[in-house]
């Protein structure tokens, strides 16, 4: 298994994702031919479960994209279970201790590693069992900050062994902060940014950030970022809906309307 956006993270390469939310194998499969690097099925807060996964994935398989799943915990056998049905990595959310952390890392690696039990069944279908000869390098573990504690532990966080990359929740991070939500100009939003920035490039490892608009995606990935996700399923369907209309319409103002989720 190679993945690629791991790669071209390691090499010190950006790369744009996108978001999916909704349960479509047609969605997923027009999205993962537009030629974004990665893409990642969220069963946290997306309309899917696992039994969705297990046909969003095929429906992807071959594309040149790396498919991440979010969980919707840091629990193992929820990242054992997507990771054996095809994910090449596991974004974690609400991680906010180094003990945290070694937890989804223990979780994503084989032993001596790890504790992932072995079962890679679409991998092997797919790879054989050379899969697992790749498995610990080649899936990637991907932990979010997104409270005031998992800021205040930042550094550790980023220094956990088998830690690829952090990931920002910025709407969360901004309820952990005690700011309003979306009020991403805030000084103190941004010196956590930069907090954030510092631990990673001293940890050597990844960082990305969730991008509600394009603009934000393309804002973040010019100031240190490694990777970002260009929107969402949803929100590029709202916003060629409301292009559509504005056009039709002759409505110039609702034209420069942009959605951010």
């Amino acid at each position: 298994m190679i993945n690629q956006a791991l790669n071209h993270w390691r090499a010190g390469e950006s790369s744009l994702g996108v978001w999916s939310n909704l349960p479509d194998i047609h969605l997923a499969e027009t999205l993962a031919r537009m030629g974004f690097d990665w893409i990642c099925f969220d069963l946290q807060h997306g309309l899917m479960d696992y039994g969705d996964l297990t046909r969003l994935l095929p429906a992807i398989c071959g594309q040149p994209l790396t498919p991440l799943v979010r969980v919707a915990a840091n629990q193992p056998e929820q990242i054992g279970k997507v990771l054996d049905a095809g994910a090449q990595g596991v974004i974690v959310p609400m991680v906010n201790t180094a003990e945290d952390a070694q937890r989804a890392v223990a979780a994503c690696r084989y032993p001596p590693a790890g504790t992932r039990s072995c079962g890679p069944l679409r991998d092997a279908m797919i790879e054989g069992f050379q899969y697992l000869a790749t498995a610990n390098e080649q899936v990637a573990c991907i932990v979010m900050i997104e409270t005031e504690e998992g800021l205040a532990n930042v550094e550790a966080i980023a220094a956990t062994p088998g830690v690829d990359a952090i990931f920002v929740g910025p709407m969360d991070l901004c309820y952990g902060l005690g700011l309003a939500p979306g009020d991403f100009t805030n000084d103190k939003f941004k010196a956590a940014i930069a907090r954030i920035l510092a631990a990673t490039k001293a940890a050597g490892i990844a960082t990305g950030m969730f991008g509600y608009t394009a603009q934000m995606a393309n804002d973040v990935l010019n100031n240190g970022f490694d990777f970002a996700s260009a929107g969402t399923d949803v929100s590029f369907f709202r916003s060629g809906a409301q292009q559509a209309l504005a056009i039709a319409s002759g409505d110039d103002e609702s034209n420069s309307r942009e959605a951010v989720y």
